[in-house]
């Protein structure tokens, strides 16, 4: 990365503050008047009543207030906060549009308010209804401003979104906080307030917790359009495509962060462990530590997709008219007792859905235990219930319909909810697969990286064989601090004899690419009309 390009990051960054800092204004003088409910806020807009406020809900409510945008303008601040990217916003998602972040009084205050219902032909006190239009209007001002940023940056001819995080992560932690841009900024000779460095952080913290990703901020600088989304190397629109669900609306953890003017190192616990004195084993030289680096962080980039995946499974299994055996059966028409990629790619398709044959190829690949290229039931059910015993036993012990399928649509079997959640599990399965298919790439195109060594680094006792407790504490030397349930959902990709175990060819067999080129896109797994 050049001087240049350097530069104008450091430029996006302050903007991105001063966007964040005119907002929160606007934010606190809505949430000052007594009579705003954010509830009530929400039914205004959501005149519909469909509980999700769509981009022609926006529209409405801003020509409404006699303030003009178009419906690609109202998209776009949905896309802001759309976290899991199903094209319109629930409540949670609302609620971080209008509850304040800098007044941390002022939010709960706000966000304890009681309820009160309207009409869907009322409108809400003049006041309220001005100062919820204007905090509406100035995101989709700013939103569009900070997006001419994100185009200039794109088209710097050394743009590189890894290399930019690395950039400001200059230590590898995995993880930008108040320290780590505060040090960014002095390497450019640039003395920032405490105020503005917050002011940054907070707009690009989408999941609240004090410091951001890489995935935070690959989705914060990468242009939202999708002509320059696809411009980027290999993982970045299937990584960043969402970002972890909210908290709790209520949630205030952001605000005790505020409270602090400097984040104490040892406070910093994401994608490391504080030090503890122990020493970090030793590699084969500075590059080898590099490549352990970059291992590690996409370990961590793929537990956040496997348990994002989870939380989508678990969303399907809650649906009770969904079962495993029905879902299976509508794919194998012939009833032959296992899938093909072709009867899978054509069953997508009736669902609304559009992967493309090396897409297809990887989700079964994902599964496909015996490598025959198919999916027994055993393998489909793998594919599709959530690893929680419990939502696990709601699926299992649903009985499948004494129907019969032939020539049967999806809604002759399921409800639309159902089939909603369905096609989020595929589509969340498909582009993870492509998204980790693009980090197994870049894991290649490391001539440093010898996955032989790594393993019998962390193999201490020459077992030929890693644990899970191994695989932690190698992690934690490493800079890197990962829970056993974290690594669990990593052991489900490794681990495909099922004995709770790494040996070396599960190992090698998982971290190296399965297509014979690189997609240097991440295709999209597209819906109809999406």
């Amino acid at each position: 990365i050049g001087k240049r390009t350097s530069e104008s990051l450091c430029f996006f960054l302050i903007e991105v503050g001063k966007v964040e800092k005119t907002l929160e204004v606007l934010r606190q003088v809505l949430c000052e008047h007594s009579n705003f409910e954010p509830y009530a806020a929400f039914r205004r807009i959501d005149r519909r009543r469909h509980g999700l406020l769509h981009t022609d809900d926006i529209y409405t409510f801003l020509r409404e207030n006699k303030l003009r945008h178009t419906t690609e303008d109202c998209e776009q601040l949905i896309r802001r906060y759309d976290l899991d990217k199903d094209d319109h916003l629930s409540f949670s998602e609302f609620l971080r549009i209008v509850l304040p972040l800098a007044n941390k009084e002022l939010r709960t205050e706000t966000s304890r308010r009681k309820n009160y219902d309207i009409a869907v032909d009322e409108y809400l006190e003049t006041d309220i209804e001005t100062a919820l239009a204007r905090l509406l209007h100035r995101e989709i001002i700013e939103e569009g401003r900070v997006e001419e940023l994100r185009r200039t940056l794109c088209a710097r001819p050394d743009y590189d979104l890894m290399g930019l995080f690395y950039l400001v992560d200059e230590r590898r932690m995995g993880a930008i906080d108040f320290e780590v841009l505060k040090r960014f900024f002095a390497q450019h000779q640039m003395t920032m307030q405490v105020d503005d460095l917050v002011a940054i952080l907070r707009r690009l913290d989408r999941n609240e917790d004090g410091s951001v990703d890489p995935i935070e901020f690959l989705y914060a600088v990468n242009p939202i359009d999708e002509e320059f989304q696809y411009k980027i190397f290999g993982e970045e629109e299937s990584i960043i495509r969402r970002a972890r669900r909210t908290e709790d609306p209520s949630n205030v953890r952001y605000m005790d962060y505020l409270d602090r003017t400097r984040v104490e190192r040892g406070d910093r616990t994401v994608g490391r462990t504080t030090a503890t004195g122990t020493p970090r084993k030793k590699g084969k030289g500075k590059k080898l530590a590099k490549a352990i680096g970059e291992l590690l962080l996409v370990f961590k980039m793929i537990i956040r997709l496997e348990k994002e995946l989870e939380l989508v499974k678990e969303d399907l299994a809650l649906q009770p008219d969904f079962n495993l055996i029905d879902a299976f059966r509508m794919i194998d028409v012939k009833n032959r007792g296992f899938v093909q990629p072709s009867a899978i790619q054509r069953e997508l398709g009736r669902l609304g859905l559009s992967p493309s044959k090396e897409q297809v190829y990887l989700l079964v690949k994902r599964f496909n235990a015996v490598g025959d290229g198919r999916l027994l039931f055993v393998e489909f059910a793998e594919m599709i219930a959530p690893v929680s015993e419990e939502y696990y036993k709601k699926l299992t012990g649903r009985k499948a319909r004494a129907v019969d399928f032939a020539g049967c649509a999806w809604d002759d079997i399921f409800e639309v909810g159902t089939l909603d959640s369905l096609r989020k599990a595929f589509c969340t399965h498909i582009e993870n697969e492509t998204a980790i298919e693009a980090l197994r790439v870049r894991l290649a195109e490391l001539k440093s990286l010898d996955l032989t060594a790594i393993f019998e680094q962390v193999d201490e006792e020459d077992s030929g064989l890693i644990s899970l407790e191994a695989l932690k504490e190698y992690a934690e030397l490493n800079g890197f601090g990962f829970s056993k349930r974290d690594l669990s959902f990593l052991l489900l990709r490794f681990d495909r004899d099922k004995d709770a175990m790494i040996n070396l060819s599960e190992w090698i067999q998982e971290l190296s690419p399965k297509t014979a080129s690189a997609p240097r896109k991440a295709e999209k797994c597209a819906a109809s009309g999406r």
